[in-house]
């Protein structure tokens, strides 16, 4: 039997591929600043839910470290405003010294924190006004904060040798980074809504060197981790002078808890130099092609990072970074339109990557008191690694396109997540397909004796069955195009029949 023989037919009033879908009737518009009761609420736990858990792990990691090395209570609230200021890379004076080079742990886990908590509000379909005010609501929180903490270290100048940071530093950290924080939380959840909000049309390739950027930053992180592992089992013999200024367990604890809290520092330091640049420290540097002696902090996290002469064969960890690059070319050479004369998915990705290490150097870098500068070679950093993963992604590419079968684009994949398909939570099944009144008019009869199509007996199924469908340009048949379909059963014993039949 054909397609048109069904059950379920598409009536005028129902929705069809390629039909548009009329939104649902709005009621009267409200003005931006209006909320209701219940989102009022949900901002509110988006701007105070991450930074009352972020102050009371402050507070009490500063009351177990203070009690712990019997420190004077007294300065508690400057311990924790600092504190607070230092998880968020704002740089500290104490006395003399600068603190710049801050740990990204509890950044990275602030961050996490507050772009989880603005996933979780964002509505279903929101508007520009909606998405406005959940920025400002993950704003909110951690600003007032930061005044606050500014306030107490001001307090204290008098009394601690602290020294209160500037307010364009501070702000500036905070409104960065839970900038960043509300992207990324509205990202994952409405990026549909983003994207209708950008004033151009992003081309595919853009797109799609921008997925790519994201797997090729993340494996050049985990090359720059496993070298960092295999370096410091490598140096082992050095942890008993790195453990030797300890006293007692207490300093043994602190002290792995500091190394720890720097390993993503370390790990960023240790893909610039996969890339060819070098490591500063102060007059020191570390590098492939040199190592020049320096003043370091002596830190187990410190342990992976060579001494003496560089080898010859350290220049073969180039091929990491060029491997890297190779292997996002050969992908968007697969899932992509890019060619030899207009590779610029391959070049998106180079140039995403990069920025984004950059990104990440300078937040893993900065003043460390007597030490001087600590942190990558910022030029060396984007010259080098643009340049292999721009030159390995080409090669990448120009093999897949000779060597391997294209694959369907991960791209291809979202032209199916049309409205046709999606959720619709105003969408109702029932307003479109009406189970009572669309089926009733041209019966499809089951008799006893045979089975009729077109009003000719066909074949005989069963003593007690018939089926008449009218045929294709018949009278039965609606002008539309339409099968209406109706079952009747008749002469069966009343235990037999079917409610609905």
């Amino acid at each position: 039997m054909s397609s048109r023989n069904s059950l379920v037919r598409r009536t005028s009033g129902s929705r069809g591929a390629g039909e548009a879908v009329s939104p649902p009737p709005s009621g009267p518009e409200q003005a931006w600043w209006s909320l209701s009761p219940e989102r009022a609420r949900t901002l509110l736990l988006v701007a105070a839910r991450p930074t009352i858990c972020a102050l009371a792990a402050t507070v009490l990691l500063v009351l177990v470290v203070m009690l712990t090395t019997g420190t004077d209570l007294n300065n508690a609230p400057a311990a924790v405003a600092a504190t607070w200021l230092a998880a968020h890379q704002i740089p500290l004076t104490v006395g003399r010294t600068t603190l710049g080079l801050l740990p990204l742990v509890p950044t990275a886990v602030l961050v996490w924190l507050a772009a989880r908590e603005c996933a979780r509000a964002v509505p279903k379909r929101p508007t520009p006004v909606e998405l406005g005010w959940l920025a400002g609501a993950v704003l909110a929180g951690p600003m007032l904060m930061t005044a606050v903490c500014l306030a107490v270290t001001g307090d204290a100048a008098g009394v601690t040798p602290l020294e209160s940071p500037g307010p364009v530093s501070a702000f500036g950290w905070v409104l960065v980074l839970y900038l960043g924080a509300a992207a990324a939380g509205i990202a994952s959840r409405a990026w549909g809504s983003l994207y209708a909000l950008l004033p151009i049309e992003i081309p595919e390739w853009a797109v799609l060197g921008a997925r790519a950027a994201r797997r090729t930053v993340l494996r050049m992180l985990g090359c720059a981790a496993l070298a960092t592992v295999i370096s410091f089992f490598t140096h082992l013999s050095r942890l008993d002078d790195a453990f030797r200024q300890a006293h007692n367990v207490t300093d043994v604890l602190g002290m792995v808890l500091v190394s720890l809290l720097y390993l993503p520092n370390v790990v960023i330091g240790a893909a610039g130099i996969l890339c060819g640049a070098t490591v500063l420290f102060g007059a020191g540097s570390v590098g492939l092609f040199g190592v020049t002696g320096g003043h370091m902090p002596v830190l187990p996290a410190l342990i992976p990072v060579p001494e003496g002469p560089a080898s010859v064969w350290w220049s073969v960890l180039l091929l990491v970074p060029l491997g890297v690059g190779v292997l996002a070319g050969i992908e968007l050479g697969r899932t992509s339109d890019d060619r030899p004369g207009a590779p610029w998915a391959t070049l998106t990705c180079a140039a995403l990557s990069t920025l984004t290490f950059l990104v990440l150097a300078i937040l893993g870098s900065g003043q460390l008191g007597a030490v001087g500068w600590v942190g990558v070679d910022l030029l060396m950093l984007v010259v080098l690694m643009i340049t292999w993963l721009a030159f390995g992604g080409f090669v990448g590419m120009v093999f897949a396109h000779r060597f391997l079968a294209p694959t369907e684009s991960p791209a291809d994949y979202d032209e199916y997540e049309t409205d046709e398909y999606a959720e619709d939570d105003d969408y109702d099944d029932d307003d479109d397909y009406d189970d009572t009144d669309e089926y009733d008019d041209d019966p499809v009869e089951y008799h006893d004796p045979a089975v009729e199509v077109d009003g000719e007996l066909v074949e005989d199924i069963d003593d007690d069955l018939e089926v008449s469908i009218a045929a294709p340009g018949s009278e039965a048949e609606p002008a539309d195009d339409i099968v209406d379909v109706e079952v009747v059963e008749s002469d069966l014993p009343d235990q037999d029949k079917t409610p609905g039949r």
